[in-house]
């Protein structure tokens, strides 16, 4: 109201007085100004200086102020000036001024590309595979580009008329390209099968990486990846939880390559969906089965037998079934200098049910289980023992996922998992003292996850998971050799919520921001955490990329493979936190370099990285005056530091094909109560690892591989005493920290192993059969370890482990036979 005063005041000196340049009859320039006037006022003040009417509808005009500043204005732009910014427009007729609304403009025409990649042989989804974009033929630069999920699922958002070329590649595939038109904004479905490229390698490699599929790195205490303890890396089944994959010796396979479709290690950077892990992560995704018949394979050997099949059941419904039968004890007489090869069998089924819905939707159900058993029995300075070990791991998950638009991809999932073990050990003979650790985990999850393709620039990826964890077990001090664990049966829940923006900064960079907030409740604590995690993704060319990741990641539920057996076998437990157990947290920092050479046959990387980690969990014995009447009370809590860098080379194509790759690393620990607050290395420290694999094919039906492992480490620098009253709790040594026994005794010595294949492929009729003659070195077909027995001062028994001397030759020859039909 006082600024409408105001302005009526000013009207009427305006026409009063002619020095302000209007004058009194209609005028043809005028000094406008108007600040906060309703729009009414202000037309009818132009209607009176210009002699004009102006014709609008009260509705267009009403509740609008207008704010002018104008010298000499003409009436065209005084309208212009007090229009401006209320989507009204003006036509004049004479001495009339009509105002209407401006037309809305058109919204260009926008058009979204999505659709699936897959294998053109399998119909298995390629997740992974880079989809680029160009413009017109193709013969220009990247346009845009974005990676296919996990389910080979990809969309390319907000793209105007024109042709493109859309360009799909991914390794072990030929490139595929695809030019198409875009007329108008309907959505557009463009699906790509890939055609494999003829590159074959040995089973327990993954096109040169480090094995994923075989336990090779050693004494079968599980995949070993630089500055990530083995206990505490995850492993992953088609999304369920596997805790303890690993077979004794490293002869078998972890899972049977038969069935896998893809597998990917990450010792850090990972995105947002993982978490519950400070180690390493190993997931792997199974095959479909076949669409088109009925096939699979069989085979026999001296080191195991396995059977697959795989098929259509009805036209939308495919199963792959997948048995084993491991008993790498065989018998070749001449082991007996290396030790008596102890009887061991793994028994595994693996199973997959798919299901097509309508549209783009797909169900499957998934299984695996697996039996291992190991015997052992030993007779030192008139003592006896035997050793009867068992560990079980079950999986089955159901798993939905689908297509809801061409921008929005949704995945709902349910898993179970379950591990437990049972270790026996009967000492003596006549009057037999038996001591049984035993041990049971069990998962219940819900999963859901989506990955909304916003625009051109984000693509947002969030997802819940709830996971009850059922945890019992009684683990004897005899297996531990530090003091026995009652786990009663416990129950935990973890919820986790987890986004990630994947952004696209430019044509050739990308990052990806998100966070994973996980609250963890327990009947004997509860715990919140929020991990943020980051990438950044520079593509210089088609061929070279530059990556680098910060990952921070809580870790909850703990492994045990800190001394006793479960340093040297493949059984281990897991512990919840609690008020008194503390959870572990690592921050994994990484920053690496990749690049494709010699059109495409070569692949050179260089990756560096760094990790710290929080409340690192150490079990150190006081001395055996002063035993602790649990673990928990033996656990000593520190920090971590790991830090090195890893070389790799690999040749994909030709005759002759491999990879090599060298890693130097160091890995570090600290506690406030051990060897006078100064770092220690880590039990699981590797200071230098060299890791081949080497495929020659030198006719079309043969192939000849070789396999080799060599690690060195640096030994402990602190003193090492002797083992009081001939005592020794196991290990190489007792060291003296400041009170502390580390029953460990030190880090296990470096690890050689060297494998050679031969196979010969044949025909029978339409069978693909072959012979192959394998010679391994002694890991993994005896038992490296050596167990003398002690009697203490109080009567009763305990152990202590050594390593042989086991060299990578002789090398050892196994044969298998296998036909695929």
């Amino acid at each position: 109201m006082v600024k409408a005063g105001i302005l009526c005041i000013s009207l009427l000196a305006a026409i009063a007085w002619p020095s302000t340049g209007i004058a009194q009859g209609p005028a043809t320039r005028v000094t406008v100004r108007l600040d906060g006037v309703t729009l009414r006022v202000s037309l009818d003040s132009l209607m009176q200086w210009f002699g004009v009417s102006v014709v609008y509808l009260d509705a267009d005009i009403e509740g609008k102020q207008v704010t002018v500043d104008c010298d000499e204005c003409d009436l065209g732009m005084a309208l212009d000036r007090i229009l401006s910014g209320t989507s009204l427009t003006w036509v004049q007729t004479g001495t009339q001024v009509i105002l209407r609304k401006q037309a809305a403009a058109r919204a260009p025409l926008l058009a979204t590309v999505s659709g699936s990649v897959t294998d053109s042989i399998t119909g298995q989804s390629v997740g992974g595979a880079y989809v680029l974009l160009h413009e017109g033929t193709g013969t220009g630069g990247v346009l845009r580009w974005c990676p296919a999920n996990e389910f080979g699922f990809y969309s390319l958002r907000r793209l105007a008329p024109g042709t493109y070329t859309l360009v799909v590649r991914t390794l072990g595939y030929h490139p595929a390209r695809r030019t198409f038109t875009l007329a108008d904004s309907a959505p557009l479905r463009i699906d790509v099968a890939l055609h494999p490229e003829e590159i074959r390698m040995q089973e327990v490699t993954i096109e040169g990486h480090r094995s994923a599929l075989s336990s090779t790195e050693g004494y079968a205490r599980g995949l070993y990846i630089p500055a990530a303890p083995t206990d505490q890396t995850q492993y992953l089944l088609e999304g369920a939880r596997i805790y303890n994959p690993s077979h004794f010796g490293s002869v078998l396979s972890t899972f049977n390559a038969e069935v896998m479709a893809e597998v990917d290690v990450r010792a850090g950077g990972l995105p947002p969906q993982y978490g519950g892990r400070i180690g390493g992560m190993l997931d792997l995704s199974m095959r479909n089965g076949s669409r088109h018949r009925l096939s699979g394979s069989a085979g026999t050997g001296s080191l195991g037998s396995q059977l697959a099949l795989e098929g259509p059941l009805g036209s939308s419904t495919t199963f792959l079934l997948s048995w084993r039968r491991g008993y790498p004890d065989p018998l070749v007489p001449f082991l007996s200098e290396y030790g008596t090869p102890s009887p061991l069998a793994t028994t595994e089924f693996i199973g997959r049910l798919s299901h097509r819905l309508s549209g783009s939707q797909q169900l499957a159900l998934s299984g695996y289980a697996s039996r291992d058993a190991y015997t052992a029995r030993v007779e030192d300075a008139g003592l006896e023992l035997n050793n009867n070990f068992g560990w079980e791991n079950r999986a089955v998950s159901l798993r939905w996922n689908g297509i809801a638009s061409p921008s929005l991809f949704f995945s709902a999932s349910a898993f179970y998992s379950g591990y437990d073990f049972s270790l026996e050990h009967i000492v003596g003979a006549e009057t037999a003292e038996r001591f049984l650790s035993e041990f049971s985990v069990q998962d219940f999850s819900l999963r859901a996850h989506a990955e909304h393709y916003y625009d051109e620039h984000h693509m947002l990826r969030g997802g819940v998971e709830l996971v009850q964890r059922r945890i019992g077990g009684d683990i004897q001090k005899f297996s531990t050799q530090i003091a026995p664990l009652m786990l009663r049966n416990t129950t935990t829940w973890e919820l986790s919520v987890y986004l990630q923006d994947q952004w696209v900064l430019m044509p050739r960079v990308s990052a990806g921001l998100g966070a994973r907030a996980t609250t963890y409740t327990g009947a004997q604590g509860s715990y919140s955490a929020v991990d943020p995690r980051f990438s950044l993704l520079v593509a210089l060319d088609d061929d070279t990329r530059l990556y680098g990741a910060l990952t921070s990641i809580h870790q909850f539920v703990h492994g045990y493979r800190n001394s006793g057996v479960f340093l040297l076998y493949p059984p281990n437990f897991f512990y919840p936190s609690s008020e008194e157990v503390k959870p572990t947290s690592a921050v994994h920092a990484a920053l690496g370099f990749q690049t494709v050479a010699g059109d495409q046959e070569y692949i050179l990387s260089a990756e560096s990285f760094y990790r710290v980690t929080y409340n690192v969990h150490g079990f150190f014995a006081p001395p055996p005056a002063d035993p602790p009447a649990s673990l928990t009370d033996a656990t000593r809590y520190g920090s971590g530091v790991g830090y090195g860098v890893e070389l790799s080379a690999r040749k994909r194509l030709g005759d002759l094909r491999g990879a090599l790759s060298y890693t130097l690393a160091w890995a570090k620990e600290t506690y406030a109560e051990v060897n006078g607050g100064n770092p220690i290395p880590s039990p699981f420290d590797r200071r230098h690892e060299v890791q081949g694999t080497l495929l020659w094919v030198p006719a079309e039906q043969w192939t000849i591989g070789l396999f080799w492992v060599l690690t060195a480490n640096e030994p402990r620098t602190f003193e090492l005493l002797a083992p009081s009253d001939g005592i020794s709790l196991g290990g190489v040594g007792t060291p003296a920290l400041h009170g502390f026994v580390d029953v460990n005794g030190g880090r296990l010595p470096g690890f050689q192993r060297l494998e050679v294949d031969v196979t010969r492929t044949f025909r029978i009729n339409s069978m693909l059969c072959s012979i192959s003659l394998r010679f391994l070195n002694a890991y993994g077909l005896t038992d490296p370890f050596l167990v003398d027995l002690i009697t203490a001062p109080d009567g009763s028994v305990t152990w202590r482990a050594r390593l042989r001397d086991l060299t990578l030759f002789p090398l050892f020859p196994t044969l298998a036979v296998n036909v695929r039909f």
